[in-house]
């Protein structure tokens, strides 16, 4: 299914869906996966621990976050696609970034991981029909479809990739 098929922009996940074009879910999640990061990859190694001001995350905590974001919003496509209608709980990601310790990881070694994670949501997205990709769930303060769910994902990949060239890549160049 395509993103304008979402039926209704979900609160808040808008401004993760707006980044991504008109495009089926599986293309989306093809097209900004481990070749949209790889392409970041020597600006990323560049970057090393460097922030643009106390107390913003690394690269690493980036990319960590990233992985970890997804995973949520995979277990919440999966809660919905299959009827369940328990309400879901946000989730703390300054929690989640403080005891990830992704500044000690590998550059590489985080990357694989996204694309092991990303492999993961294509093949639970490849799974849902389109009846249970218009499922929708209720989770913090907003209702959201399985499909909106997928191109929130994408979408928060694109939002810190333009983040990182915003405010960090500027550091490379001093």
């Amino acid at each position: 299914m395509l993103k304008s098929q979402i039926n209704q922009l979900p609160e808040y996940f808008d401004r993760y869906i707006s980044y991504v074009p008109d495009m089926s879910i599986l293309s989306a999640l093809e097209k900004y996966g481990i070749d949209y990061l790889h392409k970041e990859k020597q600006s990323f190694g560049e970057l090393g621990h460097q922030v643009y001001s106390p107390g913003k995350w690394t690269i690493r905590d980036i990319i960590q976050h990233i992985i970890d974001t997804e995973r949520v919003f995979s277990y919440r496509a999966l809660r919905f696609a299959r009827h369940d209608e328990t309400v879901l709980p946000g989730f703390d990601e300054n929690l989640f970034a403080s005891h990830a310790h992704a500044s000690g990881r590998k550059l590489d070694d985080l990357l694989d991981e996204f694309d092991i994670v990303r492999k993961s949501t294509l093949a639970l997205y490849r799974s849902f029909t389109d009846d249970m990709l218009q499922k929708k769930g209720f989770v913090y303060k907003s209702d959201i479809s399985v499909l909106a769910m997928g191109f929130t994902i994408v979408g928060h990949v694109i939002h810190h990739v333009d983040v990182v060239k915003e405010k960090y890549y500027p550091l490379i160049r001093l």
